[in-house]
């Protein structure tokens, strides 16, 4: 509990003095809310005492200080509503910032059991009603604490039976939120995370777009959205038949000040003990009360929303990567790109069975290698494994002869090229997607990188050459344009090591020719390792490993494995 206190509390640290101001002006314009009743009360008490003319003199007089106080509360309240709004955005901006740059160095495994759709809804709403509540808490509180403080001092002076009527009803405003508070926190956690489901399925049917309308399914996914959105506004009802019961429990009873000091008053003045000015002062401080009481309803709400947000926020960034650098990490210069894997042992996340046991190999620097197996057999893993994109459970895997858990993360990724099946590309230009690796690369070096990876060519040949922007993952491009530009990111990133994830994989055979052509261009002088679907683009690899259930069942080259008549030998000639 400390330690989420703390948290709370590290969110003000940049804000401080603005808060402080904040804090500052608010409680000014509630004692001049609370001082303008007094010049009331003097008004109607003690100026009609006075001849004529000095009566009208000293109204005059305080009505003008009336109207100046007036406007001063606007003033206060301008800039605190102004910086106080600022205050909440910057403040949800932050969280946000904190929360990204948190998802950013988690590793694969953690994003295995997320939904994207979720982490979004995390870092918008989550975040947002957040900062509205850290920002509203305090101005709350302290409004209502003054406000009451000061009706109850002058009701006790003035008139105990009416302080004692005050501060039962508060005892009775603080008990039906005590009780209720916990309800609503309750069916508003579950909430959220049924609309955190909803904004996951729009994610995951908006990016699937294509596939829904391929098979004419739209009328199942719209059907499927009206039903996950029922849900979603059932669990709103809960939320809204409890909040009209607790909005009216506490409207009643901070609205039964009124009556209850009203008819009070009367009998008072009836028999003599209260004057018509006091009996105006004690409805004017009731009403400057209820202001602050409606806001802490509102503000209770909000605040069940913040502590839900706050939870769901803290869950995630407690999350510890499990690939972090190690206290001693160092960064790997010149690599020549040796590469062994020695008695690997690795499963991913809680899962019983064991993607490999005891798995070793080597490769040599400047050597390609092929990886080949069923689906599933492992081939992708290993080369995760390589980057580091997941950590194993048992042994080593060493570049150069050092242990990859020894390099800095960045540095042992900085020497790592990707290529994988489905490229992803980012929405931009296509020079911003070439030198995503190298941001500082001259135009230059943008377009050498273009020509090796055969790209120039199809990009001059678009109306805005490199400046053309690609649309949303490169939709606007071909699958063998998307590689192409995959390649030429690597050419630019000029890396030591290579992996190509069936990167010829789903290509006409046009575009297969342009990235065999500038795959075997980039892997000149460097260790590879390649994935590939069709055999035939493998077959010049130093050696083949063939891979089936996480375990290398046979290696050669593609003439010493077709001797052997094996599973190789199957694979190529089915395929």
């Amino acid at each position: 509990m400390y330690e989420k206190f703390k948290k709370l509390i590290s969110y003000y640290k940049p804000y401080k003095n603005v808060l402080i101001l904040d804090l500052l002006l608010l409680v000014l314009s509630d004692f001049i809310v609370i001082f303008i009743p007094v010049i009331c009360n003097y008004i109607t008490n003690q100026v009609f005492q006075f001849e004529k003319t000095k009566a009208i003199k000293i109204t005059v007089i305080l009505s003008i200080l009336v109207i100046l106080l007036s406007v001063s509360v606007y003033f206060c309240k301008r800039y605190i509503e102004y910086q106080g709004s600022m205050f909440a955005f910057k403040m949800s901006s932050d969280i946000e910032i904190e929360i990204f740059e948190h998802l950013q160095k988690q590793n694969f495994s953690f994003f295995d059991e997320q939904k994207t759709g979720k982490l979004v809804s995390y870092i918008t709403n989550d975040a947002y009603n957040l900062a509205n509540v850290i920002k509203r808490a305090p101005e709350v509180a302290l409004s209502f604490t003054i406000r009451f403080l000061a009706a109850f001092v002058f009701f006790f002076i003035k008139n105990v039976f009416f302080a004692f009527i005050l501060l039962l009803v508060f005892i009775c405003v603080f008990i039906f939120i005590l009780y209720f508070s916990p309800k609503v926190q309750k069916i508003t956690a579950n909430s959220r995370e049924i609309f955190s489901d909803l904004i996951a399925y729009l994610e995951e049917n908006l990016s699937g777009i294509k596939t829904v309308q391929s098979f004419t399914n739209e009328n199942i996914e719209i059907e499927r959205f009206r039903s996950n959105n029922d849900i979603y506004i059932k669990e709103r009802n809960k939320i809204c038949s409890l909040s009209s019961i607790f909005r009216g429990g506490i409207f009643s009873f901070a609205v039964s000040l009124i009556p209850i000091v009203t008819i009070a008053g009367a009998f008072f003045m009836i028999n003599g003990n209260i004057n018509a000015g006091d009996f105006i002062v004690y409805l004017l401080y009731i009403d400057i009360l209820l202001g602050p009481i409606f806001s802490f309803v509102d503000l209770n709400e909000f605040l069940q929303e913040g502590i839900v947000g706050f939870n769901r926020i803290n869950n995630i960034l407690s999350s510890k990567s499990e690939t972090v650098d190690s206290p001693n990490s160092i960064v790997l210069k010149s690599v020549r790109g040796k590469i062994e894997f020695k008695n690997i042992y690795f499963k991913y996340g809680e899962s019983d069975k064991n993607v490999f046991k005891n798995l070793n190999f080597s490769v040599e620097p400047g050597e390609c290698i092929a990886l080949v197996g069923s689906s599933g057999s492992g081939k992708t893993t290993i080369c995760n494994l390589i980057p580091r994109f997941y950590d194993l459970i048992n042994g080593e895997i060493l570049i150069d002869g050092i242990n990859i858990k020894d390099v800095k993360l960045k540095n042992l990724r900085q020497n790592i090229g990707f290529v994988q099946q489905d490229t992803f590309l980012f929405s931009g230009t296509i020079k911003e997607n070439i030198c995503y690796g190298k941001p500082e690369a001259s135009e230059g070096e943008i377009i050498k990188a273009a020509k090796d990876a055969y790209a120039h060519d199809f990009i001059i040949g678009l109306q805005e050459g490199y400046n053309t922007h690609i649309g949303h993952k490169g939709l606007k491009l071909s699958g063998g344009q998307k590689q192409r530009l995959a390649i030429a990111r690597v050419f630019l990133k000029n890396p030591p090591i290579l992996i190509f994830d069936e990167a010829t994989s789903n290509l006409d055979n046009e575009s297969e020719r342009y990235i065999q052509k500038s795959m075997e261009k980039l892997t000149k002088n460097r260790t590879t390792i390649v994935i590939a679907h069709r055999l035939t683009t493998i077959i010049n690899a130093n050696k083949i490993f063939v891979i089936l259930d996480g375990k290398i069942v046979e290696k050669g080259t593609h003439k010493e494995l077709l001797k052997k008549n094996g599973t190789y030998a199957k694979f190529y000639n089915f395929f």
